[in-house]
């Protein structure tokens, strides 16, 4: 069997993959154009994306907003439902869903309607923390000028590692 391409042949044929792909790149140029004109838009119309926080951290948050905002009578007389403490950047537990809530409320307050899903997020989640079987269930807060808050871990529960094949299954 012989070679009957002819170089002419052989040269059309990668011209024309050439042009092929260079529309491809045109168009595929277009579209990176489109898209980024489109996120400018958003952006001026006051979409979420390109927004700021409104509070740097989550201590911030906590102090500025969320505590005069949702003030609960923790540490008086006779009122034990609700535990806070002053300390609480110590308790992981309380970090972590304290940022959670932070996070969701910069996301919410740009939306509409956002701070009503943020607000049954936050009934979810004050009780835990601040109740009685919640992170701060065992620390007090200060009372009168010269009160001294009472700051106290809980325990971590014990744990036992588990049998050296015992994860295999999860593999």
């Amino acid at each position: 069997m012989t070679d009957t391409t002819t170089p002419a042949t052989a040269n059309g044929s990668e011209d024309f993959r050439l042009m092929a792909l260079a529309a491809q790149v045109a168009q595929l140029t277009e579209l990176v154009r489109e898209q980024q004109q489109i996120n400018k838009e958003r952006t001026a119309e006051g979409d979420t994306a390109g927004h700021q926080p409104a509070y740097t951290t989550v201590e911030e948050w906590v102090r500025d907003y969320l505590l005069p905002t949702f003030a609960r009578p923790v540490g008086e007389v006779g009122m034990i439902r609700w535990h806070w403490c002053e300390q609480w950047w110590r308790h992981d537990e309380a970090v972590t869903r304290l940022t959670a809530l932070w996070y969701g409320w910069e996301h919410a307050r740009l939306e509409m309607t956002g701070m009503l899903g943020w607000l049954r997020e936050l009934d979810h989640h004050l009780p835990l923390l601040c109740g009685e079987d919640g992170p701060f269930r065992d620390c007090a807060v200060g009372s009168g000028l010269h009160g001294v808050a009472r700051h106290q871990m809980p325990t971590i529960a014990p744990v036992q590692t588990a049998p050296s094949n015992w994860w295999d299954w999860w593999s």
